[in-house]
């Protein structure tokens, strides 16, 4: 196995707008240091022409990432088999959309855009992420640790986050927690979770590591997460990105690399750019929102601009076994995942959360929806706090935090760097 290689580490960030539980990499080298063989690589290629659809507009990164601007009904969400058929249109809206929220502006942190410049993509267009060679070896590796990244009790379903296998140095690696669980013993039905998420770009990253921020639901085998996160080895820099990752069954993807989620807005991209927060300031942070509308049953997603929510996409109903129906579960905080062997990564602004905005890494306002429509702060339901590596990572449950901020939920830890 070769030594891996310390990336530079950079003021910028960028977002992953995912839907996560279990794509992250787990292997024992870097993805720059793959070797295919002749074979392997033209089947590559082929797979590259096949994903990547004919662009109207092409719209290039602030770091050398490519959009195409993709006519609406050719994008990769519609590969899946199950939306052959379908009567989607590119002006849909969630009917859940009308739900009464409080106001989401921030005046205690810097504004920032997350859309794609020159105003985005025509109408009747969508902006894809131009898939690289790169990221199909990284979801061939990720097909080996599928399931990998449920955290205990979230659903009534406990998994290995560990092997338990003795590796080099002591470290055990796989993922790590601290999060704030709506638990499924409580067996309540929720149409989905939202907060305001503060962003950052932990250090000491390298490789097939990642660190991040989620909040997520979930029923049986399916489930829906959405975030930020760092991951190293996508641009060969450390970048803080926005993702969106979900589970249905035995598909599980990131983004729009494979089918499933329908993407609607033609402004702001999956895996879009997003800025650093300081410790100690400046900070920065996002409100982000999983909703179920209820007379369809489809999984929408929503970024907060300026005071408002807006639409980005959804996950259709039709793809889930689970979650065609409502979510019993749910997760607020924070998720580190390094390959067996490899100190524990960074969490959230790699310090012990102290209950100070300026300083931890945070989901405040965080809300759970219920089957009648209605938005519950956390303080108006029962939660349990969890933490696999507590000597690494803790995470705090602040009630009624005052200042217009809500429930707040504090995560964090240095890992290994200690």
């Amino acid at each position: 196995m070769k030594t891996k290689q310390k990336m530079s580490l950079h003021l910028r960030v960028i977002m992953q707008i995912l839907v996560t539980i279990s794509l992250f990499l787990n292997h024992y080298e870097v993805e720059g240091e793959q070797r295919l063989s002749k074979a392997e690589d033209l089947e590559l290629e082929k797979q590259l022409k096949l994903l990547n659809k004919p662009a109207i507009k092409t719209i290039k990164g602030k770091y050398g990432e490519i959009y195409d601007c993709v006519d609406f009904y050719k994008q990769p969400a519609f590969d899946h088999p199950l939306l052959k058929n379908h009567n989607f249109h590119p002006q849909m809206k969630p009917t859940f959309f009308n739900l009464q929220r409080d106001d989401i502006s921030s005046k205690m942190n810097r504004p920032f855009n997350i859309g794609l410049e020159g105003g985005g993509c025509p109408t009747g267009t969508v902006p894809i992420r131009r898939i690289t060679k790169e990221d199909l070896i990284r979801r061939r590796l990720a097909s080996q640790i599928r399931d990998a990244d449920d955290s205990p009790d979230g659903d009534g379903i406990e998994s290995n986050v560990s092997d338990g296998t003795k590796h080099p140095k002591g470290f055990g690696g796989g993922y790590k927690f601290a999060t704030v669980q709506i638990p499924y013993k409580l067996r309540i039905k929720m149409a989905g979770v939202g907060a305001i998420i503060s962003l950052h770009n932990p250090q000491h990253l390298s490789g097939h590591e990642h660190s991040g921020g989620r909040i997520k639901v979930q029923k049986g085998i399916d489930s829906i997460q959405v975030g930020w996160t760092v991951s190293p080895p996508v641009y060969g820099d450390t970048h803080t990105r926005s993702y969106i990752y979900f589970k249905a069954g035995k598909l599980a993807c990131y983004n729009t690399q494979c089918p499933g989620f329908v993407h609607i807005n033609t402004a702001i991209p999956l895996d879009g750019e997003l800025p650093g927060s300081s410790y100690g300031g400046p900070i920065y942070d996002l409100p982000m929102e999983i909703a179920r509308d209820i007379p369809s049953g489809n999984w929408w997603f929503h970024l907060g601009i300026g005071s408002k929510f807006t639409p980005i996409g959804f996950w259709p109903a039709k793809i889930f076994t689970s979650l065609k129906g409502f979510a019993t579960s749910a997760e607020f905080g924070g998720v580190v995942y390094s390959p067996p062997g490899v100190r524990e990564p960074s969490m959230g602004s790699g310090y012990f959360p102290v209950g100070d905005l300026k300083k931890d890494a945070y989901c405040r306002k965080s809300t759970y929806f219920t089957d009648k429509r209605q938005s519950k702060s956390l303080d108006e339901i029962s939660v349990k706090s969890f933490a696999s590596s507590p000597n690494l990572y803790r995470v705090t449950d602040y009630p009624n935090a005052g200042g217009g901020n809500g429930n707040i939920v504090f995560y964090g830890g240095p890992g290994e760097h200690i």
